[in-house]
């Protein structure tokens, strides 16, 4: 890529000295191609961001330890396992907020957090729920969360046992837009509403 890029460089400068016309326009134009290639390499790296082992690791970390959050000390809260019903649901909301360019508990459809949970399989006894959007990176929301008293109320609740969580990339202000579900599996069977 380097290689083509100073090829059409030393081309266009030798261009220039022949003919006078500045290289300026072209290098704008290559800045401008660089910059569109960023964005759309730092969306598609967006859901890579969310690996199961990394946000355990961060936020086990981060649970191991009693936490201000607004409504006083939390205790240290127990390691949380990863879900992929809990993944596939933060996903499919991602998914959703992404097109919206907006950030809510609802989905489109109207399907609340239980709702959206039994979709994707898990039969949720306790139910939350964290959404953030333009954060770049997995410790960014983290933080974001950890400062905001209601956020950090979720992250540290001991009542928790799985989590699942998301990054979707989408177009407008935000870039990307982040999902974390949280529960605790009921102990009854969940039966699909007919």
């Amino acid at each position: 890529m380097l290689g083509w890029f100073f090829g059409l460089l030393s081309m266009s400068v030798l261009g220039f000295l022949r003919t006078g016309v500045p290289i300026l326009l072209l290098l704008q134009g290559l800045a401008l191609q660089s910059c569109a290639w960023a964005q759309a390499g730092a969306g598609q790296d967006c859901a890579a961001l969310v690996s199961p082992e990394h946000v355990l690791e961060t936020l086990n970390r981060l649970r191991a330890q009693a936490r201000s959050c607004g409504s006083g000390l939390l205790p240290a809260g127990p390691p949380l396992q990863w879900d992929a019903r809990l993944a596939a649901s933060a996903r499919s909301h991602a998914a959703d907020l992404s097109q919206g360019e907006q950030l809510s508990h609802m989905g489109p459809r109207g399907a609340g957090l239980r709702e959206r949970m039994r979709q994707s399989g898990y039969p949720a006894q306790r139910a939350g729920e964290n959404l953030a959007a333009g954060q770049e990176s997995l410790d960014e929301v983290l933080h974001t969360w950890a400062t905001s008293a209601k956020h950090c109320d979720n992250l540290m609740q001991a009542e928790y046992s799985e989590v699942g969580m998301a990054c979707v990339a989408g177009p407008g202000r935000f870039q990307r837009y982040w999902v974390m579900n949280l529960g605790r599996i009921s102990q009854e069977p969940w039966v699909p509403a007919r």
